[in-house]
């Protein structure tokens, strides 16, 4: 069944049906529970795809605050995964015995090195691309955490922004051959729930997985008195907005596309965005999938599935190579310079890349399978920048901001859109020559 039409029998049945709606609450089940034997068994496939040598350097980048090496037996023949430190074995997965007896791994996306150009004038033909603007926006603004007025401006929704870029992206994408899944079309949800009745599923969260609540929960309530009505109703909208949302959209993805990328889009906003303040300054920032805390990983053993997923697919040469060529790109036009992350205290520079790309544990580069770059261009809290995304989407250019501009969402799309034409373009290494190394990686 094509995606759109199972989401609209899910809208209708709502409307129509609403008993048996409570009925598919059930649903949820799969998307909240802790990995069965069967999903860390799956792991097994992966053996002889990389040598212990390889699985200890991309450990390096997944887990660089060791939170998982607790869990893991690693020898020069094998990594055994527990349930617990040293008890209850998973799975084993073997490794090759030498470089030259690594096998493919066995995954549906084609890295960068592997994808041949077919056309000068369609140079993604084939390339099968999912574009995920995140969050949700309009009247789930709120919920999303994503909504903030700004005196003597106006209201920015960080959700609608992304799905202004992520629509302009999709025709420039489609117009260079790529293959495109855009996750949503509206500013509603893509999950088939009523999250008005989450309350029993939300108790069960809070009482046996808290782990599951992702940061926002926690930041949400930094001052809400703990089992209060306030902090119950926070809990439920994070629940939904953060977690349920999130993995609906890559469990979609996974049903009905196999890509050889997922681009999330996202704006970036400095710390004083929480109180509606301004800075002077704009920056941008692209994360490729790496560095999971080590409390995530002694808690909760989702994000140790997906840890080791991610480091078995190899992601991390395909998204460093896509997210280089894309922050060049952001670079050429806007002149900003890097968020300076750096190696810190969740985040890790990656081998390949530059002070523009970093690795980081975010939900949607977590959840989705795959190579996953995830795009923070511009502070939406920097007066220009806040301008011209109030000025909305327009063709051309417009006076905005004390002179005439292109439409920033134009400009983000096009970005990203000559970013993936460059890294998939087959001219990668003179791209590299001519890459600016003044931001370049460092210790």
């Amino acid at each position: 069944m094509d995606h759109r039409i199972f989401r609209l029998f899910c809208v209708v049945a709502l409307f129509l049906f609403p008993t048996s709606f409570v009925e598919s609450q059930t649903l949820l089940q799969p998307l909240l529970r802790n990995p069965s034997r069967g999903d860390w068994s799956s792991l097994g496939r992966f053996s002889g795809t990389l040598t212990r040598a390889e699985f200890e350097q991309r450990l390096e980048v997944f887990d660089p605050f060791h939170g998982l090496i607790p869990f893991l037996e690693i020898s020069d023949s094998s990594v055994k995964v527990f349930a617990a430190p040293g008890q209850d074995q998973l799975v084993e997965v073997r490794f090759a015995s030498s470089p030259e007896k690594v096998k493919r791994p066995p995954v549906e996306f084609r890295s960068v090195s592997e994808f041949a150009r077919r056309s000068a004038s369609k140079p993604l033909a084939g390339l099968r691309v999912v574009i995920e603007p995140a969050d949700i926006g309009g009247r789930w603004g709120g919920w999303d955490d994503r909504s903030t007025l700004y005196r003597g401006y106006g209201r920015i929704q960080e959700g609608d922004l992304n799905l202004t870029v992520a629509k302009i992206l999709e025709r420039n994408l489609r117009d260079l051959g790529a293959k495109v899944f855009l996750t949503r079309r509206s500013a509603e949800p893509v999950a088939p729930y009523d999250p008005a009745r989450l309350d029993a599923e939300t108790r069960e969260i809070l009482a046996r997985q808290i782990y599951t609540m992702p940061p926002a929960f926690y930041e949400r309530t930094r001052n809400v008195p703990k089992n209060s009505e306030r902090w119950f109703q926070v809990a439920k909208e994070v629940l939904f907005a953060k977690v349920i949302e999130q993995r609906t959209r890559a469990a979609e993805v996974r049903r009905y596309f196999k890509p050889d990328l997922t681009i999330v889009l996202q704006h970036d906003a400095s710390p004083e965005s929480a109180h509606g303040g301004l800075v002077g300054v704009n920056r941008n920032i692209f994360f490729v999938s790496g560095a999971y805390q080590a409390g995530e990983l002694r808690s909760d053993p989702h994000q140790r599935l997906r840890l080791l997923s991610k480091l078995f697919e190899d992601v991390t040469p395909t998204e460093t190579a896509v997210a280089v060529r894309i922050a060049a790109r952001f670079q050429a036009v806007t002149g900003d310079p890097p968020v300076w992350y750096g190696n810190s205290a969740n985040t890790r520079l990656v081998p390949g890349g530059n002070g523009y790309v970093v690795a980081r544990n975010l939900a949607f580069n977590r959840e989705h399978d795959g190579p996953v770059v995830v795009t923070e261009p511009y502070f939406m809290n920097e007066p220009v920048t806040l301008q011209r995304l109030l000025a909305g989407d327009y063709g051309g250019t417009r006076f905005v901001a004390g002179r005439q501009r292109e439409s920033i969402f134009r400009e983000y799309a096009n970005n990203v859109a000559a970013g993936l034409a460059d890294a998939y373009s087959g001219n990668r290494a003179e791209l590299a020559r001519k890459n600016d190394t003044r931001f370049a990686a460092s210790d």
